[in-house]
């Protein structure tokens, strides 16, 4: 289990697990993983957690002025294999970030029908703090923060 800095060939590497495969068809207008990939190199600090050299999972923190930052992740299937030790190299390199970057406050959405346990959020730092209702055309959204 590594950490290492994020590519954007990493992403297109990163063999999707399904909701995350739904996320990106989702966003629409033509965008493809490859230069969402792209965007995501360019707003902030990134990484990417590999497993056995492989892509486990990638994600990172887009910067904004007044310390504070918007994270995104994205997961493979091989996060199935090493749970724990994947979510400790996120949370690590999330806490890894807000120090160097001197961030107090890393915000998050994650859709309302989204399967993760409310616990993989708090093992990660973050609260939820409400329900952002059709934050996406009809879709309502959770917000999560981890805020130091």
């Amino acid at each position: 289990m590594r950490l290492v800095p994020f590519e954007p060939a990493h992403l297109e590497r990163l063999e999707l697990r399904e909701f995350d495969r739904l996320g990106v068809v989702g966003l629409g207008d033509g965008r493809d993983l490859g230069r969402l990939a792209e965007f995501y190199a360019r707003s902030g600090p990134a990484f990417t957690v590999l497993v056995r050299g492989c892509v486990a999972a990638c994600a990172g923190v887009a910067v904004q002025p007044g310390a504070t930052g918007n994270a995104w992740m994205f997961s493979g299937t091989l996060i199935g294999e090493q749970p724990v030790a994947v979510a400790r190299a996120i949370r690590r390199g999330l806490e890894d970030i807000e120090c160097e970057h001197g961030l107090t406050r890393i915000q998050t959405t994650a859709h309302h029908s989204l399967d993760l346990p409310p616990r993989w959020y708090a093992f990660l730092g973050f609260s939820r703090e409400g329900l952002l209702r059709r934050l996406v055309g009809d879709d309502d959204y959770y917000l999560y923060a981890r805020v130091r």
